[in-house]
């Protein structure tokens, strides 16, 4: 199991009370999910800034140094590693040209991810997880419809709902919350853990698996959701897949 968390922002900030601070941050969950913290963060001047770190977030001082990053849009990740050695090509979120990706969850059988994955896409793979694996299947799906370097429209949208249909229909799929980004927009699918979504006064809509605890109106995502977040001001998000459920508690 792992924790995700990720914003889309109107204005460019830093995201320490979110990773931070927050009474369920993203160091406070660190102790449980120690086995490394990543943290990508995404300027419309400089594109992405990815760290990552195969040590436990409350324990690194460059955990905090990296909060304090100013940007519009934030992928943060804690790994507990079941899949995959404690090291720093196994922590999250991967990197791919224009894509930034995490996971949280364990897929049981990942033959039918290696069957699906075009070899320029395996060739791309550099650690042991599953996550990574499911990572270049989906960059793969995007390929066969050549949307892997151009930006998010509708075409896209379709080959994501129609991947992670796929995938929660392949045998051994176990769980897939999982957050996928070009700096543009933010796409979240849950499956087989929790996952949440807060939009906060219009300035800001954030994704968590577990709300972090600052601020109220998160709201579940009920199985099966793939959810689409699109920077501007405001920042906009759409259903593609799911539905919503209740308020967390």
């Amino acid at each position: 199991m792992c924790r995700v968390f990720a914003v889309v922002s109107s204005a460019r900030r830093s995201w320490r009370q979110n990773l931070v601070d927050a009474p369920r941050s993203l160091r406070a969950l660190s102790h449980e999910h120690a086995h490394g913290w990543g943290v990508a963060v995404h300027t419309s001047e400089q594109g992405w800034s990815v760290e990552r770190r195969p040590v436990a977030a409350y324990a690194d001082e460059g955990f905090e140094v990296a909060s304090e990053r100013t940007g519009t849009v934030l992928l943060a990740h804690v790994r507990q590693g079941t899949v995959g050695a404690v090291a720093a090509l196994n922590t999250h979120p991967f990197r791919r040209g224009r894509w930034v990706f995490m996971h949280n969850g364990t897929i049981a059988s990942t033959a039918w991810l290696r069957a699906g994955t075009h070899p320029r896409r395996a060739a791309e793979i550099e650690g042991e997880t599953d996550s990574e694996m499911l990572f270049a299947w989906l960059l793969s799906r995007l390929d066969e419809r050549s949307r892997g370097d151009v930006g998010c429209d509708a075409v896209t949208d379709d080959v994501l709902r129609e991947a992670f249909r796929a995938a929660r229909a392949s045998p051994g799929i176990g769980a897939i919350n999982a957050v996928l980004s070009d700096g543009a927009t933010v796409y979240a699918h849950r499956w087989g853990r929790t996952l949440f979504v807060q939009q906060d006064g219009g300035h800001t809509i954030a994704v968590a698996s577990e709300p972090e605890g600052s601020t109220p109106g998160w709201i579940t995502l009920d199985e099966g959701s793939l959810l689409r977040i699109d920077h501007g001001a405001p920042p906009v998000s759409s259903l593609l897949d799911g539905t919503y459920g209740p308020a967390a508690g």
